[in-house]
């Protein structure tokens, strides 16, 4: 018996970052990728969010140390920090990976399917 190679999933699991996972918080920290402080009206209305869905995951970001926040007036402001903007560039690199690999898999399944089979 032949050993199988090492699977691909755990790595990939190891590799993506679970608070990212969540669309809504991958686009927050994209859309303050440059690191600079942005009204979070400004974030929220390019996703299209209420303020009751938005500000839970705007909070989870920051208790994980991924944005700051600052109150300017009675809008706050976000900031992505050197810890958010390493975290979403290994996720992102994680999710190249994983969006190749699926779509590896998806060619050979399909040049199977192509394959005349000797009965």
């Amino acid at each position: 018996m032949t050993s199988s190679p090492r699977p691909i999933v755990p790595a990939f699991q190891r590799e993506l970052d679970p608070l990212l996972l969540l669309p809504v918080r991958l686009f927050i920290a994209c859309l303050v990728a440059d690191m600079r402080w942005c009204e979070d009206a400004a974030v929220q209305g390019v996703l299209g969010l209420s303020e009751r869905k938005f500000a839970p995951h705007v909070e989870r970001l920051r208790v994980s140390g991924y944005l700051e926040t600052r109150a300017d007036g009675r809008r706050a402001k976000l900031r992505l920090t050197t810890l958010g903007l390493d975290r979403l560039t290994e996720h992102v690199t994680a999710l190249d990976r994983v969006a190749a690999t699926a779509a590896e898999l998806v060619a050979a399944q399909r040049a199977a399917l192509r394959l005349p089979r000797n009965l």
